[in-house]
This record gives structure tokens, C-alpha cells and sequence, in this order.
């Protein structure tokens, strides 16, 4: 039987000022990525995140996954700018959606 994801802590919290929403769905994709979804180096860094071996502050300040977090946010960023506006709008749209649907089941 496994075990539900814990509730995102605070340090996401402090992250998304408070929306719950937003820290349960960065919560979320912090698991995939110690699932292994990046790869290895990420996932380690996800892993000691989500652990609490580490916080947010703390990986930011290191040279550890900066290279591969760079690499990530480019590829990103090339994938955003292709975007055709419509699609850009919807998913912006679909994802605050998601987020304030999450933020409303805390509060259930």
C-alpha cells in the first residue's frame, strides 16, 4: 500500500506566498522529479528537498544543480516562446485553474 504525498511544507508555502494551490502543485512536480523524470542529478536534488536534507535557499546558493536547472529552464523557455498565444493563454489558464481548484480542497 503506498503512502500519500505529505502536505507541501512551509518553505513552499513562503515560496508561493501562501497559495496553497501553487505549493501543492510545485509539491507535486518536486515528486516527479525525484521520481526521476530529469534525470539523475535532479532527482537527487528533489529527493533531499523533499526530505527536508535541504531547502530552497540552500540549493540556490550552490554550484551542485545549477547547470542542469539553467539547462532545464532554457529548454523551457523555448518550449514557451514556440507556443502558439492561444495555447500560451490555455494552459496558463488551465494551470491557475488547477492551482486555485487545489487551493479550494485545503480549505474543504
Amino acid at each position: 500500500m503506498t503512502q500519500p504525498e505529505p502536505q507541501p511544507g512551509q518553505q513552499f508555502l513562503d515560496l508561493t506566498e501562501g497559495d496553497r494551490g501553487l505549493a501543492k502543485l510545485f509539491h507535486a512536480s518536486l515528486a516527479r522529479l525525484r521520481d526521476g523524470v530529469a534525470g539523475d542529478d535532479l532527482q537527487e536534488m528533489a529527493r533531499d528537498l523533499l526530505a527536508g536534507h535541504t531547502n530552497l535557499q540552500q540549493i540556490a546558493a550552490t554550484d551542485a544543480y545549477g547547470g542542469e536547472l539553467l539547462d532545464r529552464y532554457h529548454r523551457f523557455k523555448d518550449w514557451e516562446q514556440n507556443l502558439d498565444p492561444d495555447e500560451r493563454q490555455r494552459l496558463t489558464d488551465q494551470a491557475t485553474e488547477l492551482a486555485a481548484d487545489l487551493g479550494s480542497q485545503e480549505q474543504q
